[in-house]
């Protein structure tokens, strides 16, 4: 069996120039109500391998209670973390927010509004940039390498994504990239007339009190919609908790009904894919695994074991946010990368 690449920003080489590091505290939203007894040994033993395989913040929720929490390896549950690729799955929110208003839909052709695009873009719709299977080729050292140094050579990053040569026709191969959603951001400039981090403010991240330290823009002013994010556990798993309450936040709809399960849903050139959420799904592959040490050798690659509506976002070094709605649970993990690490590894502890 053969499975699809994923691929978390391995390759990198190096440590990210740009740092937003301004603590920020802990707030109210969610009650603390620690576990005890076998619980508390489970997710202890799961601290326990995250911190040997250097973690750096762990949390998990279950309903809206905090039942465990910890920093690790001398990082505090204040302190931000650049969450890399982790970054990705926010976008399948600012999409929703721009189908509920009438402004964009998974099946318009993009190249309606970029008319710049090669004419081998013309099938291009909004849902294979969310698929990554726009059959761009990516370009991993001007898109995504120099978007991490604190001084990047490349002014406009959406410019230049709309130069890239195409490989494939759209929806025939998944590639991971950061090429996808730098078009995917143009397109929502001109289309709503809007920074596209103003929109995710304004309709995601304000609604349900999120917090970011900051976030990388190239020097056009572009935000980095593919690994721009920094922010710590507790702000993150405010994004996990209105993913898995369907887009329902503490007794707010922030989302329509089913609006944000359109993100879980994978696609024919990647099942294991869904619009930016890696998804437990057992999936062929002709290409080579960059991160198979991550996942499962064979059937569903997050954990064989866990439920079929386990989806992830994940970043380089190893950043995850785990959403389980059958079992009502988030799980974030932060962390500097270590080797032997492995999703089912943790997830095993924790669900045992």
């Amino acid at each position: 069996m053969t499975r699809f690449t994923l691929l978390l920003l391995i390759g990198c080489g190096c440590r990210p120039s740009v740092v937003f590091d301004t603590p920020i505290p802990m707030d109210s939203t969610f009650d603390r109500e620690l576990a005890t007894g076998d619980e508390l040994a489970r997710y202890e033993a799961a601290a326990a391998y995250s911190e040997a395989h250097r973690g750096r913040a762990l949390m998990i929720l279950r309903g809206d209670e905090v039942v465990f929490e910890t920093g690790q390896n001398g990082f505090a549950l204040e302190d931000p973390h650049h969450l890399f690729s982790g970054t990705k799955s926010f976008s399948c929110a600012l999409f929703e927010t721009a189908r509920e208003d009438g402004q964009l839909d998974a099946d318009e052709r993009v190249r309606d509004t970029l008319t710049e695009l090669p004419e081998q873009a013309d099938p291009l719709t909004v849902d294979h940039l969310l698929h990554l299977s726009s059959g761009m080729k990516q370009d991993f050292l001007g898109l995504t390498r120099d978007g991490i140094r604190e001084n990047q050579r490349i002014e406009d990053k959406y410019a230049r994504a709309l130069e890239r040569p195409w490989k494939t026709d759209p929806g025939e191969v998944f590639d991971y990239g950061s090429a996808h959603f730098d078009v995917f951001g143009e397109l929502v400039t001109r289309k709503l007339g809007v920074d596209p981090l103003d929109q995710l403010q304004d309709r995601v991240f304000d609604p349900i009190g999120m917090r970011t330290a900051g976030w990388i823009r190239d020097p056009a002013g572009n935000p980095a919609l593919a690994y721009g994010a920094f922010t710590t556990v507790n702000e993150w798993a405010k994004y996990g908790v209105l993913v898995r309450d369907d887009g329902e936040f503490q007794g707010q709809q922030v989302f329509q009904p089913g609006s944000l399960s359109a993100c879980m849903e994978g696609s024919e050139a990647n099942p294991a894919y869904g619009r930016t959420f890696w998804l437990n799904q057992d999936v062929e592959d002709d290409v080579a695994l960059v991160a198979a040490d991550r996942l499962e050798p064979d059937g569903p690659i997050l954990y064989n074991d866990g439920p079929p509506d386990l989806v992830a976002a994940a970043g380089h070094n190893d950043q995850r946010l785990y959403i389980l709605p059958s079992l009502d649970l988030v799980i974030v993990r932060l962390a500097d990368g270590g080797r032997g690490y492995t999703d089912a590894g943790l997830l095993s502890l924790i669900l045992e």
